[in-house]
């Protein structure tokens, strides 16, 4: 019976991340650095090995995703065939529809592995269907984006290890999805590193002594032949793959360093909800277990995975609140959540059963509601880029200053890549609009913000709430004081018609 609903959840989930796509693509400016394997696509096709790994590189610390989404990018050949850029944001519906195929599979992982951690099918669902609800599960699928293909190969990676632990080869399979994991996003290392140590003590714990050497070393050089592939796929080019992840600390100017610890439980009760409420008394709950069983020297296969998780958790945010060494985002924290959700599997299985008849309802209640509250702002959420879109704007026609900005000046968007390249349909010539706020969100300026004058004779004909003013957004790179701004000062996108003389 719980396989069966899982199937279902498994259904609607994919019903409700494929409705979601065709809005929010390039609304980042990263995502521009998924055009890597579009350029390295094209440099192969004309034979130029060189400038394929120069593409590949500038993909700054994702470029295991510039060659794992080849096969996507090949894909997307066939609407450029017919004169739409792969840039162009119908063509982006073909990566965004892979995110939502990979995001399926976690899932898949998320619920084989709670089943084996949990020892429970049920309390496994539940936890699986949690996780499948949250705001962070879903978000980044509009996004062309890697974090859940890395966080797919660290799933995978379990799953192979836990799930089917007698099989052949599971250690190479294991470790090979592990580097996988540090290529294709660098960011997850301390996932990497919490997967490594979980697998290598289960190991040790539960194998002979020969064995669990055996595994030890078939995971590790499994990983460094990952880790040694890029650095001959760089070198190919003329490049070293390692040089360039010296680079990558670089290019971060700014970060929500000072919320440390509290970041995590911050992001579940703001965005989060009721849902993250859940997880955070659950993994209270855990913990308290947990440290009881630590005292009397008795662990279990969970035990030993969420105890790496719980200290690279502690060192991420010692890192950033007292080194100051990596910044805090929502993306850094999306490896935790199926951890979180396994935890309240395993909190699930171990009520009583006079007890279950109330908590698993009212979990069931809470997430549900908490799903309906944030999905119905999250679901018609607008994206600049999609307005332009819309609209028809081509914001390279517009005088200087018709795209005022209450956030951060200098992060104004442009329009995206036309369906045409001959006519450049949608886009037309009318360059009568004033936008207001089609920019980016950045951490705190040194003057204060003033808001934008509008024109007495404009007429107002798009009006939202600014896509970064969703609480899972604003935790997207923003410091605690520019989420409360983004909250309490209301900063809306806005399309003006205006007179030609308008300045």
């Amino acid at each position: 019976m719980p396989r069966r609903l899982f199937a279902v959840l498994l259904v609607l989930a994919a019903v409700y991340r494929f409705s979601l796509l065709g809005h929010g693509a390039l609304a980042f400016v990263d995502e521009t650095l998924y055009f890597s394997s579009v350029k390295a696509l094209q440099a192969l096709s004309a034979a130029d090995v060189h400038g394929a790994v120069a593409d590949i590189a500038l993909a700054r610390g994702r470029d295991g995703a510039a060659v794992v989404q080849l096969p996507v990018a090949a894909l997307q050949a066939i609407p450029a065939h017919y004169g739409v850029p792969a840039s162009n944001l119908r063509s982006l519906l073909i990566p965004t529809a892979a995110n939502v195929v990979v995001t399926l599979v976690s899932l898949f992982f998320v619920f084989g592995i709670g089943v084996v951690l949990a020892g429970s099918e049920w309390a496994a669902l539940a936890g699986t269907a949690t996780y499948a609800l949250l705001v962070n599960s879903n978000m980044y699928v509009r996004h062309v984006l890697p974090y859940d293909w890395a966080l797919c190969c660290g799933l995978g990676a379990l799953w192979a290890a836990i799930v089917r632990p007698n099989s052949r080869g599971v250690a190479a399979w294991a470790g090979a999805l592990a580097g996988g994991v540090l290529v294709i996003y660098t960011g997850y290392y301390p996932l990497c590193g919490a997967i490594g140590v979980g697998l290598l003590w289960e190991a040790w714990a539960t194998r002979e002594r020969r064995d669990a050497v055996r595994f030890a070393i078939t995971f590790a050089l499994s990983a460094a032949a990952v880790i040694a592939a890029m650095e001959l796929l760089f070198r190919a080019g003329g490049l070293s793959y390692i040089g360039s992840l010296r680079e990558v600390h670089r290019d971060i100017v700014f970060s929500s360093y000072g919320d440390g610890f509290l970041f995590l439980p911050a992001y579940l009760l703001d965005v989060e909800r009721a849902s993250g409420l859940v997880l955070l008394a659950a993994a209270v709950v855990y913990v308290c277990q947990l440290a009881i069983r630590v005292a009397r020297g008795i662990l279990r296969p969970i035990d030993r995975l969420m105890l790496p998780m719980l200290a690279a958790l502690l060192a991420q945010g010692a890192s950033s609140l007292y080194l100051q060494a990596i910044p805090l985002f929502g993306r850094l924290i999306h490896p935790w959540m199926p951890f979180l959700a396994w935890m309240l599997a395993d909190v699930l299985r171990r009520v009583s059963e006079r007890q279950r008849r109330v908590v698993y309802p009212a979990v069931f209640a809470a997430v549900v509601a908490s799903f309906g509250v944030t999905a119905r702002a999250y679901w018609p959420l607008k994206y600049p880029p999609d307005v332009l879109y819309e609209f028809g704007i081509d914001t390279s026609r517009l005088p200087p200053g018709r795209m005022p900005c209450e956030l951060y000046e200098g992060t104004s968007y442009a329009s995206p890549s036309p369906l045409d390249r001959a006519t450049n349909a949608p886009y037309t010539g009318d360059a009568d609009y004033l936008l207001l706020n089609f920019c980016q969100a950045l951490p705190s300026v040194p003057q204060p913000r003033e808001h934008a004058a509008i024109p007495s004779d404009a007429t107002r004909l798009f009006d939202s709430p600014h896509w970064m003013s969703f609480p899972a957004y604003a935790y997207e790179g923003l410091v605690r004081s520019d989420r409360e701004a983004m909250r309490r000062d209301g900063y809306r996108m806005q399309v003006f018609r205006v007179s030609a003389r308008t300045p």
